[in-house]
């Protein structure tokens, strides 16, 4: 399983996801210490959301009829230039704040293309046998990018303060080069015209009822729970740790997923998959709440690192049951309506972290979140049972009513 092909993708995805999280802890640290505004934080996130929404119906079917190889140097080489904006303009005195979010716009439209075209491609280089273990090991290098990320962040925003964007600019150059050694693909689109194309992974998605569960589950708790926004908060005037502390607490829900992810890949397809799905949305909520009511830094970090294990489990059973019930000439418009809820639910999810924030502080934000993430978890089970219901993932390849288009 371990091939050129393979080796390459999983360098380029780890360069490109540690330079955004070197970006978004720098700039989330950056922007809060000068402004103490904590709307700024939420709409760093929304900037880098929008855009997935303005190419949601044609994201799809360019990466089912472009060579995803393309499209991934492509959206590589736009972020290369957003990144270059922002290292200018964070050299000036003063943060030019509306420079920066249109940037982020530039980086977010080109994240619109990439994370689906990820997903997508992925299947195509290894083979159905070894997909799962495939899923855990990317998913596993990529939090460990994410967590790597914000640590050296941390210590180079107190080495060399804004020059940290200098260094997110190289990485960028690094997944660029690694993406050209993917190879070229089979189009296998469907053959469909007019407006079709850009509804059928929306309509694939809405008759898999499973397939639906599972994206509404992580984009409401995610949207709802999510923590990762109001770090600098709790870094800055809450736990009192300064940048460092931020590095560590921003790296601590990727090294949870990292050892996660490495058990994942190192044992046989899981059973009970429905009952562990569940069980790991309900704890990843109950971490939410223990982070709000801790102000201890080592509760506070055991919360996150819980936080980060559970996700990696939930993305573990999400992303291969998707892609086992996905053929592949729908799989990039079936990737993009699954990476489009995945991504927003994160970015949203800091967007309305941060605006209620602003209304009722972040403690209360964080609290509201976690006991509404338990609410829709158990709402789910109710919505869900077959979802609840599923054992092996492997069971539903064979069901030739879920994976006819």
């Amino acid at each position: 399983m371990i091939e050129r092909k393979f080796i390459a993708f999983l360098i380029g995805r780890v360069s490109v996801w540690m330079a955004g999280a070197m970006l978004s802890v720098s700039l989330g640290w950056h922007v809060y210490i000068e402004t103490k505004e904590p709307l700024y934080l939420a709409l760093i996130g929304l900037m880098q959301i929008l855009p997935t929404f303005a190419f949601f119906i044609i994201t799809g079917v360019v990466i089912d009829r472009i060579q995803r190889k393309y499209i991934l140097l492509t959206c590589t080489a736009v972020e290369f230039i957003a990144f270059t904006g922002i290292f200018l303009a964070m050299q000036f005195d003063s943060i030019p704040i509306s420079f920066i979010f249109s940037m982020l716009l530039i980086y977010g439209s080109a994240r619109a293309f990439q994370i689906p075209s990820e997903h997508a491609i992925l299947p195509n280089i290894v083979s159905s046998k070894n997909l799962a273990k495939a899923v855990a090991i990317t998913s596993t290098v990529s939090n460990l990018a994410k967590t790597i990320g914000p640590l050296i962040s941390g210590l180079l925003i107190a080495l060399i303060d804004r020059y940290v964007y200098g260094i997110c600019l190289f990485i960028i150059i690094i997944s660029f080069s690694a993406y050209l050694f993917l190879p070229l693909l089979i189009i296998n689109s469907s053959s469909e015209a007019g407006i079709k194309p850009f509804l059928s992974g929306i309509k694939f998605v809405a008759k898999k009822k499973i397939l639906l569960g599972i994206i509404l589950l992580d984009l409401f708790i995610v949207l709802l729970s999510s923590v990762e926004a109001l770090l600098p908060i709790y870094a800055a005037d809450i736990l009192n740790v300064g940048p460092d502390g931020l590095g560590l607490m921003r790296g601590m829900p990727a090294i949870g997923a990292v050892i996660a992810g490495i058990v994942l890949s190192n044992v046989s397809p899981l059973r009970h998959c429905g009952k562990l799905l569940f069980g790991a949305f309900a704890l990843c909520s109950i971490s939410v709440l223990v982070f709000g009511f801790s102000d201890i830094l080592w509760i506070s970090l055991l919360a996150l690192f819980v936080y980060g294990a559970t996700d990696m489990l939930s993305v573990n059973i999400r992303f291969t049951l998707a892609q086992t019930i996905t053929p592949d000439a729908v799989r990039g418009r079936v990737s993009t309506v699954f990476a489009t809820c995945t991504a927003s639910s994160n970015q949203l999810g800091e967007f309305r972290a941060g605006t209620l924030a602003n209304a009722i502080g972040p403690i209360g934000a964080t609290i509201v979140g976690g006991i509404l993430g338990l609410v829709i978890c158990i709402s789910g089970v109710i919505k869900f049972p077959s979802l609840w219901k599923l054992d092996r993932i492997s069971d539903l390849k064979n069901n030739t009513d879920i994976i006819k288009i």
